[in-house]
């Protein structure tokens, strides 16, 4: 049995439909149909009844979904251990992090890594999505957690704070600026109500923590924004200066086979030392002149 159809059977059965399991595998429809047919046809077995609404599993596929699943863990948990069983301080390790932190401190800790490590070379995915370490979409990551998932094996950095900021030369008339936000229509503008702040309209939305930044240097409101972040924008300057409000513990996060590689566990150690050494940064409690 070839893993690649069994792989592609696992996921368009998770996803109900070719379509929605095109994006997650890289492949079009046609593709996708053409390779569950083909392997269909050699198991003599139809697994999807197909319906207008999507693709319905037969009793041949719920059984073949239970194997499925229990072939891919056990191939991500050998891919996991070989990677993890490398012995040499070099190779790719894939990281994910957060864009907002890679823009700020985050590169200078990275680049700092590289000087000590060449021989390391880094595949780093730039997102603020929960990237499934268990299946090796990444084999660090750097998240904004309050209670970081069990199966992962983590180190927490610190809790990062937000506040208000507007371009320089516009604080002193910051107040009357509208909002640049993010959320559900009345989210913003009851987390500022909760504090006491200016209730204004929510003129420009974005959930992008870079796109704020990129509107709030145009002139065009105050956003709240993470203070690692825009406490390094020479151009921004909050408008509350001593205050923040917390908002989510930050972690390095990897699993628990990944450790045992040098590289892999270098990299995640020197993360967290490296974001641990910023906390004052990370926590709001330095503010760039």
């Amino acid at each position: 049995m070839d893993w690649r159809d069994l792989q592609t059977f696992l996921v368009t059965a998770e996803a109900g439909s070719t379509q929605a399991a095109s994006a997650d595998l890289g492949l079009d429809q046609s593709t996708i149909s053409r390779r569950i047919a083909s392997f269909e046809k050699r198991l003599g077995h139809r697994l999807f009844e197909r319906l207008p609404t999507g693709l319905i599993l037969t009793p041949a596929g719920e059984q073949m979904l239970d194997t499925a699943r229990k072939v891919e863990t056990d191939v991500h948990s050998l891919e996991r251990r070989l990677v993890g069983g490398g012995e040499e301080l070099e190779g790719e390790v894939r990281l994910t992090v957060p864009p907002y932190m890679l823009s700020g401190f985050l590169g200078e800790i990275l680049a700092e890594y590289h000087e000590v490590h060449p021989e390391v070379h880094l595949d780093i995915d730039i997102s603020m999505t929960e990237a499934n370490l268990t299946k090796r979409e990444a084999d660090i990551a750097v998240r904004g957690f309050n209670t970081p998932p069990d199966h992962l094996i983590g180190r927490r950095a610190g809790t990062y704070h937000m506040t208000l900021y507007a371009r320089k030369d516009l604080v002193d008339q910051a107040m009357d600026l509208p909002w640049i936000g993010w959320g559900e229509p009345g989210e913003l503008e009851a987390w500022a109500r909760e504090r006491g702040l200016p209730v204004h309209s929510r003129i420009w939305k974005t959930e992008s923590m870079e796109g704020q930044v990129a509107l709030v240097r145009r002139g065009l409101g105050m956003a709240i924004l993470p203070c690692p972040l825009a406490d390094t924008q020479p151009d921004l300057a909050r408008i509350i200066p001593d205050q923040t409000w917390p908002s989510r513990d930050v972690w390095v996060l990897t699993h628990k086979d990944l450790l045992t590689s040098p590289r892999i566990r270098s990299l995640f150690n020197f993360l967290a030392d490296g974001l641990r050494a910023r906390r004052d940064l990370l926590e709001g409690r330095l503010v760039s002149a």
